[in-house]
């Protein structure tokens, strides 16, 4: 049986929103861990610096592959686990699960498909950290590089900067949500959940 730790950033793990997350990501098949935000009084500090001890994690630890996502999210079209490893397979550094694209990304197309189901691969002009797979060696690498960007304080910013040096795959990011350019299988909820950044 294939198994997967999904970390889960918050501030309130007994909240409503961690809940829902969590009971969304145990229905793919994650082992749910939840990481309580650090405190800073820049939130959005808070946000990069929590991510970082969870990428931190990761390097530590013994999987290969972990997932780590924000506690405001929700999923488009039902998939299972082991439709998601694939994209290990295919991926050495880090994939997306959801981003928001906006001035537009640049795409190219996978020559592979996983389930029959097309792959896009992604380049800069795109944010969003709400849901990500991330290799050992990838947390080491993306640690490093947002290292170098002491400056920018947003975690996602990084990441879209990172993309641009290691080309990240999207699961189904034919999927759109109702928020204009949020695609990807995973979504954040604003609906149902305002951003606590």
């Amino acid at each position: 049986m294939i198994t997967r730790k999904a970390y889960v950033l918050t501030c309130n793990p007994d909240s409503e929103r961690s809940n829902f997350s969590k009971s969304v990501l145990e229905h793919v098949g994650f082992q749910v861990i939840f990481f309580r935000a650090i405190p800073n009084e820049n939130k959005v500090l808070s946000n990069k610096i929590s991510m970082m001890a969870i990428y931190d994690i990761i390097l530590k630890g013994d999987d290969d592959w972990a997932y780590v996502f924000e506690d405001d999210i929700n999923i488009l079209e039902d998939i299972k686990l082991e439709e998601i490893v694939k994209y290990e397979k295919i991926s050495s550094v880090f994939f997306y699960l959801g981003l928001c694209d906006y001035g537009p990304p640049k795409l190219r197309k996978h020559k592979m498909k996983i389930n029959n189901k097309p792959i896009t691969i992604v380049k800069g002009n795109i944010r969003g950290l709400h849901a990500i797979g991330i290799s050992k060696y990838g947390a080491a690498e993306l640690q490093e590089f947002a290292r170098l960007m002491p400056e920018e304080h947003y975690m996602d910013v990084c990441l879209e900067n990172f993309s641009m040096k290691h080309p990240a795959n999207v699961i189904r990011y034919d999927l759109e949500s109702y928020i204009y350019r949020h695609r990807g299988v995973f979504f954040q909820d604003r609906n149902k959940f305002p951003t606590t950044i």
